[in-house]
């Protein structure tokens, strides 16, 4: 695959700097790029219901916890 097509089949992504240290520290512990940590966990989440449902969860929850730390 060229190095046009790579550049192509990539989009960014918006994380916390918090999240985004986390995920940096994670991938390079187990010697991966972060890129591919985000695929492999994406296709883990999507295939184990029990696991989208808790992220599900997790989200709405810090959601709400973000719109009522801005009134």
């Amino acid at each position: 695959m060229s190095i046009e097509k790579m550049k192509i089949d990539k989009q960014k992504v918006s994380l916390t700097s918090i999240t985004y240290e986390k995920l940096k520290t994670f991938s390079r512990l187990n010697g991966l790029k972060m890129r591919l940590v985000l695929d492999a966990m994406t296709d883990v989440v999507i295939e184990d219901a029990t696991l989208s449902q808790r992220i599900i969860d997790l989200a709405i929850e810090r959601e709400s916890n973000e719109e009522e730390n801005k009134n």
